[in-house]
């Protein structure tokens, strides 16, 4: 009877000490996944702290150690130290408050590298995007505000969220291949890719995100004045692994998306097709658009008349900016050699950002907030955004 009570509890530790695995199933229940973040601990700690006191018992009462409770201790041990780093929150673990620096020439970065540049408050950061992608969240301070950059290596979704009334963010788990971020006051699971809560107290609400843009290095460390951007170095730049050696590159070169079925993906293009979709709140679901990125950067500027706005292809990153002010529509084109967008009806420019440089319309463009991600992440989450082909 001891046995069998033994090797139950060591069954159950190793179960919950797995439970962030679960993730990778698609039908696995989010709530059971939410439970799970705040019993894995202290259930596997119980189980073998029991299983330890009661080998002893067993052992007084026979008065020799029973060799048989050794394997269930071991496999409790182990799975016990699973339950605590084999999770989402430990794999990524979001960075606070990171060390900025305008000394530009110091930093190890490469010009095809991408930067999200998030302006805030009146403040500019730049974040790359391969020191990023292994904490998935970066919180950081914009004067009194709280911004949280959130960036989701599965399906290449980078979105910031003022966070000022909740507090910073972490990952808390992973659903139909997009992370879950949790606030850390009230652990509250907000879908990543929609902005809105699943579970917890908050619920139900949603993130507000912040404009931002992505530059390549060769355009932000031009930029005047020369913007903040995070003291990182090359050991925060490295390749970015899973801790399988080679699983991440085997997953990026196939049509797998872990977390996500076939039968629930779009089959339209592969998986992992490079869109730009509009996620700019002053659009309605149904009137977002979106399209294939290797169409934008081949026409490099994209006008939507429909939509009012433009598409412009710098580097390896997309912008796009309202295509007007104050309802005179732009003739706008791309100076590649100044770095300017240039309006042909009025000869004003701007620069990258949409910062006004000199010209008759003295303000500054608009910015539309757009993501750059894969085609199964997006039309998961935008099932009315319509496809543009140019």
């Amino acid at each position: 009877m001891d046995v069998l009570f033994f090797y139950l509890l060591a069954f159950t530790s190793l179960v919950v000490g797995l439970g962030a695995l679960m993730t990778l199933i698609e039908r696995f229940p989010l709530r059971w996944l939410y439970y799970h973040y705040f019993i894995r601990k202290p259930t596997n700690v119980t189980i073998l702290v029991t299983l330890i006191i009661w080998s002893f018992v067993v052992s007084r009462r026979q008065e020799t150690f029973p060799r048989w409770a050794i394997a269930p201790i071991v496999i409790s041990c182990v799975t016990t130290i699973m339950a605590f780093k084999l999770h989402q929150e430990k794999f990524f673990q979001a960075a606070d408050y990171p060390e900025m620096t305008t000394n530009l020439s110091n930093l190890s970065l490469t010009d095809e590298m991408r930067i999200a540049v998030v302006e805030y408050e009146g403040v500019t950061k730049c974040y790359p995007l391969d020191y990023v992608i292994h904490h998935h969240v970066v919180n950081d301070k914009f004067k009194t505000k709280i911004v949280a950059l959130t960036y989701c290596a599965m399906c290449r979704t980078v979105i910031p969220f003022d966070v000022t009334d909740i507090g910073p963010l972490f990952v808390g788990s992973f659903k139909n291949a997009n992370m879950i971020l949790a606030d850390r006051k009230t652990k509250t699971f907000f879908q990543q890719a929609s902005f809105k809560s699943i579970i917890g107290k908050l619920h139900p609400s949603e993130l507000n995100m912040v404009s931002f843009q992505i530059l390549p290095w060769s355009e932000v460390k031009n930029l005047e004045p020369t913007p903040q951007v995070a003291k990182v170095t090359s050991k925060d730049l490295g390749e970015f692994q899973f801790p399988t050696p080679g699983l991440w590159k085997r997953i990026l070169r196939s049509e797998k998306t872990p977390g996500l079925s076939s039968k629930s993906r779009d089959q339209a293009f592969p998986a992992r097709t490079d869109v730009i979709g509009i996620i700019d709140d002053s659009y309605k679901e149904a009137e977002k658009s979106v399209y294939l990125k290797k169409e934008v950067m081949s026409k490099r500027v994209v006008i939507n008349k429909e939509r009012d706005f433009f598409l412009i292809g710098v580097g390896n990153s997309v912008n796009a900016f309202k295509n007007s002010i104050k309802n005179a529509q732009l003739k706008v084109s791309f100076d590649k050699d100044k770095s300017e967008i240039v309006d042909s009806n009025t000869a004003t420019r701007w620069d990258i950002l949409g910062k006004y440089k000199n010209g008759v319309l003295n303000t500054n463009l608009k910015p539309i907030a757009i993501s750059d991600e894969y085609w199964f992440s997006w039309k998961k989450f935008h099932k009315k955004a319509k496809l543009v082909r140019l």
